[in-house]
């Protein structure tokens, strides 16, 4: 069942998104994705490093405002300590330090439970006070079949939002679970040792995965798309809210079946 149900979305997800006479097609390449308000959408603590950490990084450098909003608590975040509380603080203490090293102080926290992230009206109004006040013209989040619950509704968060917002703002979807076939690659070489020193700040995270060895992996294997192989690089998929929505929509992802919790 579990097997059908990921080949259905892939099968979709091609359908949707990748016209088949482009199928052979490779992604365009761009310093950064478009925009200079930039306002990440974060299920997790660490999920905004992983997923877009370079290009973030390239941003600060370039002058540009970002804001991170973490959605959830953390407070399932490591097994190894009962005290949720506990797990929750230290997690926040290591988000702020890893974006610091990107250059990034402006860190928002909503404090849903961990896995158990769904949308809802005060959600909702909170965060739209948040894009009213950043006013973005581009948001990053998890791609939208990204494998974990949490990843599925920050999608489907944004979704419920989207009519409020200006519909031309640009939505850059980054990859953490699972690979996208992407529309956007950039090269992060420039800033790669900084990613990497920031996903070390993640140690309740890291001692049970090594995210710097799997997060670094893929960025390496990114860079083989336009880079022959050389330096690092991040994946996105690119377009804008508009478009995004129409997209995913089409999908039917309320229907899908998403494995894991963490």
């Amino acid at each position: 069942m579990i097997r059908r149900t990921l080949l259905r979305q892939i099968h979709d997800y091609v359908s949707t998104f990748i016209r088949p006479a482009n199928l052979m097609s490779t992604p365009e390449v761009a310093p950064i994705p478009p925009g200079s308000r930039v306002l990440v959408l974060s299920p997790h603590f660490d999920d905004d490093v992983i997923g877009c950490g370079g290009a973030l990084a390239r941003h600060v450098a370039a002058g540009h405002t970002v804001t991170v909003v973490y959605l959830t608590d953390g407070r399932e975040g490591d097994p190894s300590i009962p005290d949720k509380n506990q797990v929750s603080a230290l997690r926040k203490d290591e988000a702020r330090r890893a974006t610091a090293i990107l250059g990034i102080t402006d860190l928002r926290y909503l404090d849903e439970p961990e896995t158990k992230l769904r949308s809802h009206a005060t959600l909702l109004e909170r965060l739209g006070q948040i894009f009213g006040e950043v006013r973005p013209d581009l948001v990053y989040l998890p791609w939208f079949l990204d494998n974990h619950i949490d990843h599925f509704e920050t999608n489907r968060i944004l979704f419920d939002l989207a009519p409020r917002l200006d519909q031309t703002i640009t939505v850059a979807a980054y990859e953490v679970w699972m690979p996208m076939v992407p529309s956007m690659v950039i090269d992060i070489t420039s800033v790669a040792a900084l990613k990497e020193r920031a996903l070390t700040q993640y140690e309740t995270q890291i001692r049970h995965v090594d995210y710097v060895a799997t997060t670094m992996g893929l960025n390496k294997y990114r860079s083989s798309f336009r880079f022959k192989g050389q330096g690092f690089a991040e994946a996105f998929f690119v377009t804008s809210l508009a478009d995004y929505v129409t997209k995913v929509r089409a999908l039917n992802l309320p229907d899908r079946v998403f494995i894991s919790t963490r």
